[in-house]
């Protein structure tokens, strides 16, 4: 059963599309290196490759005891029984996405606040914005202005990541903005040392966003 008390922040894995055994251990090195949840997106595998997939992927983080989502495929999420799905505006509704899945739902807000404010009012858990740099992981996306997280919480109430390109080098610029996660592909995949990669991450992302949002809550 789904457990909807684990936390949703900090660093977020999405996977690259499943190639070996490999995948596996780059997924364990970098939950052990401070990855706080997993995401299993798959776009071309067929159908029973990605549920033998999703369950591995699905024992390592019970394991660590951090949340596994699925991304775009509802039913997968369900039958496998996973933490959470993240869905975007070309999959399935929103709405009846909710009415059938009782874990976690993240939903692509890509640069619109409006949508994450949609999101919010029709069940979902958490909003990813982004991305606001150029990825090769989605290279027909548009990059958006970062300008769309300032004040952010004011908007919504649920959980904000930010998506798309996010390096160590870049993470500072969202130091500025009340966002609660940031989640990479790339960054972690790429890595010779993908338990250095996330270590460094996660470093980054609590040096330049969580300790400025400290210093800002001292000054208010």
């Amino acid at each position: 059963m789904s457990d909807k008390s684990k936390k949703l922040s900090g660093l977020y894995l999405v996977t690259q599309d499943y190639f070996g055994e490999e995948f596996y251990r780059i997924i364990e090195e970098a939950i052990i290196g401070g990855v706080d949840i997993v995401q299993y997106r798959d776009k071309t595998n067929p159908k029973d490759v990605r549920r033998d997939v999703a369950r591995k992927v699905k024992r390592i983080c019970s394991r660590y005891d951090i949340p596994f989502f699925i991304d775009d495929d509802v039913g997968l999420a369900i039958e496998i029984d996973s933490d959470g799905v993240h869905i975007g505006k070309d999959d399935m509704p929103l709405p009846e996405a909710r009415r059938l899945f009782n874990g976690f739902i993240g939903y692509s807000t890509y640069g619109d606040r409006e949508m994450a404010i949609y999101a919010e009012q029709n069940g979902a858990d958490y909003v990813a914005f982004g991305p606001f740099f150029h990825t090769g992981t989605k290279k027909d996306a548009g990059i958006y202005d970062i300008g769309v997280l300032k004040d952010i919480h004011r908007y919504v109430d649920i959980p904000v990541f930010v998506i798309g390109g996010i390096s160590r080098s870049n993470v500072s610029a969202f130091s500025e903005y009340d966002i609660d996660g940031i989640a990479v592909v790339s960054a972690i995949f790429s890595s010779p040392d993908p338990r250095s990669a996330a270590r460094d991450l996660k470093e980054a992302f609590q040096n330049s966003v969580i300790r400025s949002r400290r210093s800002d809550d001292r000054t208010h």
